[in-house]
């Protein structure tokens, strides 16, 4: 499974590597508390970075408008 993340970076592609973890959603926070228990449940497999603010802000708006239309 690949999980999408979007930061005010760029947009983050990780693989799931357990998922049996997403299961107990109530305490799914406690696999990222740190590092190193995040790179036990999920792995980077890219990174897309936005080339300037205006493309930042362009994604986030497409975001709001594809959540509430």
């Amino acid at each position: 499974m690949l999980v999408l993340f979007e930061t005010a970076a760029g947009y983050a592609i990780f693989k799931v590597l357990d998922e049996q973890k997403l299961q107990q959603v109530d305490s799914l926070w406690k696999e990222f508390e740190t590092p190193e228990k995040a790179n036990k449940v999920v792995k980077l497999k890219h990174f897309e970075k936005f080339q300037d603010t205006t493309e930042a802000l362009a994604a986030v708006m497409m975001m709001t408008f594809a959540s509430c239309c």
